[in-house]
């Protein structure tokens, strides 16, 4: 289209599209900013936004998931303490406030409390303890019950001095103020009982409601994840159809129908999938592990840090996979598009196909496109069987460097006790699960990548009318709204060629077509005459001259303004999913039925659409293969005439058209071509010679124009053609 300008925001179109731009007249607006592939699936996440608020309550949801798996790693600190040291939850939690108040840290033994090294959390030392010493409460008895009343008035939050024996000389312990967390978590503990089996009870009992209540919310998160990724991809595939419906008809000449309608379904799925999973698994596990990495690292800082130094390589090394899948992933999806297209052609070609015993060759043709697919298919299995075990054998060494550093941590440094140790492992456990998790995930994800950026190259591709506000007078961008036909279609100098033809299919062709006139267009096959009438309604657009309605250039005016006054009958007829009715009315949803009836009167429908068992209403299948093709042909005929169109074009109207009713959709067409200005296309002179003018077209151009006796005694081309015809008679 001539003159229509896109957005710099669309990324530029491949070069295969560039042809069709360079012969469809088309300009981009600028330098497009260049959008590279993998951004593609991030771009569809922005279909997410008008679902933003089913979003924000998953990943809430997915915050409470994290917050219960967290909880539930931390009832393995207090069941840890009652079964292997055989000690009581107090007393773990009164030895943990002990330690901030004093600002020390205390040995691993229930037998003791020895000074193991000082910590300087506080600004303030009222004690300068030194490493090594041992404290005692003043007449306790030694052993675990004086550790325990020790314990028990050191974390007291009432009390601010405690006197205390230090290496069994007297003295006076300050104690600094506890934490908020530790002083609840002290009020807590002194609720719990003291008996062993009852505590392991009341914190296993906890763990259960954790777990319940953790997986009912974990049910609404992907319940509601995927609900939005399932509305996201439904608008993706709102917004790819409806591209798909107004780009030029020499995209689909170029790459079929079936590589749109892989992208509609197959890659569609796909894409869902990986909004699915990012949503859903992706979201939570990494909460999950952010929340189990937040808690080790409470627990004991230093060892946590040393374990996350491992994290950057393991990113890098699912980065590079992730990459090779995506590639991988693509090529997978094109050949399948293309095994698409290669069921689709051979099954709707079935007769043919028999008729010409190519079994054999389609079965070859068939095997040699799945063996490539299944190439493509094969190789993301390697890619993803492979991922898994080096990750494992990664993560043996890891743990293996972990397990030696803990080790040196408690035997040496007395830096971390046994259940502080099981603690952070267990956190750093389920974070390697969760990374584990999110690895696979990530593979789904460029699988995903791979889908949208197949969706997305065909979307940035650009349309033959963009979507602008229509203005009642000036139509979309200013652009006129074209008025009924008044005086006459002119075409001027008119040359088009397809791209990637090494000649024109119309040269130089200047024609005028008076109101009210009919022109029959003759010529041999491959002569321009359904692509001199395919430049009418701008199905394409020619490379020189231009082509007028009542002295307004085409593409100057609004598109759809120019299309309400064009009927079109092709030859091969296009009958929708539906009733008969409906596809009478195609595209006039408001027609009435007395209107249906009578268009289909005038086409010598109705007797037939009244034997069916539900007259107008009976429900056609795919491609209409109830009827017959002259059945078909006499619909598509009285659709045309439910339209009411002043302009009308019959490309091979009555080739499907039985002899016996032949003549009666004669009399419709006649009757037509004298109510509105007709362009006919057909070999059957008995449809040419009704005509008011004839065109003949040799090798896209005008030859010779006239009535038939006229061009009978001076155009050699139609002589023969007649003659022909005459002779296959």
């Amino acid at each position: 289209m001539v003159g229509c300008r896109f957005s710099r925001v669309s990324p530029p179109p491949r070069r295969w599209a560039r042809c069709l731009l360079k012969s469809q007249g088309l300009e981009i607006d600028q330098k497009p900013r260049k959008k590279r592939k993998k951004d593609q699936f991030w771009r569809a996440c922005r279909y997410l936004a008008p679902h933003r608020g089913l979003v924000a309550i998953s990943i809430v949801c997915a915050f409470v998931v994290g917050a219960a798996f967290t909880g539930g790693l931390g009832t393995l600190l207090p069941i840890m303490q009652v079964l292997i040291k055989n000690g009581s939850v107090q007393d773990w939690v009164d030895r943990k406030v002990v330690e901030d108040r004093l600002d020390v840290r205390l040995l691993d033994n229930t037998h003791e409390i020895r000074i193991a090294d000082i910590t300087h959390k506080h600004d303030r030392d009222y004690n300068h303890f030194k490493t090594g010493q041992v404290l005692s409460l003043p007449g306790a008895p030694d052993g675990p019950g004086g550790v325990s009343q020790l314990l028990s008035a050191l974390s007291d939050p009432t009390r601010t001095t405690v006197p205390v024996n230090l290496d069994g000389q007297p003295a006076t312990a300050g104690l600094h103020r506890a934490p908020t967390h530790l002083a609840l978590a002290h009020n807590l503990s002194q609720r719990m009982p003291r008996d062993p089996i009852k505590s392991i009870a009341l914190i296993l009992g906890v763990l259960v409601f954790l777990s319940v209540f953790g997986n009912i919310v974990r049910f609404f998160q992907e319940y509601l994840s995927e609900k939005a990724a399932i509305l996201a991809v439904r608008d993706i595939r709102h917004h790819l159809y409806d591209h798909a419906l107004h780009m030029p008809l020499s995209f689909f000449g170029q790459k079929g129908t079936s590589d749109v309608t892989s992208r509609l379904t197959q890659e569609g799925q796909s894409l869902q999938e990986g909004l699915k999973s990012l949503l859903g698994n992706s979201v939570q596990e990494i909460i999950k592990a952010a929340m189990a990495l937040g808690a080790a690292l409470f627990v004991s800082p230093q060892f946590t840090v040393f374990v996350i130094v491992f994290g950057p390589l393991m990113f890098l090394l699912i980065k590079k996979f992730g990459k090779k899948l995506r590639h991988t992933a693509r090529a997978a999806l094109e050949n399948s598009a293309a095994l698409l297209g290669q069921i689709e052609a051979s099954l709707m070609g079935l007769r043919v196909v028999k008729a010409s015993r190519a079994e054999r060759f389609e079965r070859r043709r068939f095997r040699a496109m799945t063996d490539k697919l299944n190439d493509e298919q094969l190789k993301i299995a390697r890619l993803e069987a492979y991922n898994t075990p080096m990750l494992e054998v990664l993560t043996l060494i890891v743990v293996c460097a972990i397990v030696l550093y803990a080790s040196y941590m408690v035997i040496v440094r007395h830096a971390l006790d046994n259940t502080q140790f099981f603690f952070v492992m267990a956190c750093l456990m389920g974070i390697g699960e969760s990374l584990r998790r999110v690895s696979k995930i990530n593979n789904l994800l460029q699988k995903s990548n791979a889908a949208a950026a197949r969706i997305f190259e065909m979307i940035d591709l650009p349309v033959e009318r963009p979507r602008h506000p229509m203005h009642p007078v000036t139509g979309p961008r200013g652009r006129k709204i074209l008025p009924p036909l008044a005086r006459e279609v002119a075409f001027e100098n008119i040359t088009f060629t397809y791209p990637g033809a090494s000649a024109p299919a119309v040269k130089n062709v200047t024609l005028r077509v008076a109101r009210g006139e009919s022109v029959a267009i003759v010529g041999r096959n491959g002569s321009g005459k359904t692509t001199l009438l395919s430049l009418l309604p701008r199905f394409y657009e020619p490379e020189q001259g231009r082509i007028q309605i009542d002295g307004a250039d085409l593409h100057e005016v609004a598109l759809g303004s120019l299309r309400r006054q064009i009927g079109i009958v092709t030859q091969d007829a296009v009958i929708f999913p539906g009733t008969i009715a409906y596809n009478v009315a195609y595209g006039m949803p408001l027609a009435k039925r007395d209107e249906i009836i009578a268009a289909a009167r005038k086409a010598f429908a109705h007797d037939f659409i009244m034997e069916k068992p539900n007259g107008y209403d009976t429900v056609l299948g795919e491609h209409g293969a109830q009827l017959s093709g002259g059945q078909k042909q006499r619909l598509c005929i009285a659709r045309a005439i439910l339209r009411q169109t002043p302009i009308l074009i019959l490309d091979e109207a009555t080739s499907q058209v039985d002899a016996e009713s032949e003549h009666l959709i004669q009399q419709a067409i006649e009757s037509l071509m004298h109510e509105r200005t007709t362009f006919v296309i057909a070999h059957r002179f008995s449809t040419i010679l009704s005509a008011d003018r004839i065109v003949v077209m040799d090798r896209g151009e005008i030859v010779g124009q006239g009535n038939h006796q006229d061009l009978m005694n001076t155009c050699p081309t139609y002589r023969q053609l007649y003659e022909r015809q005459l002779f296959a008679a």
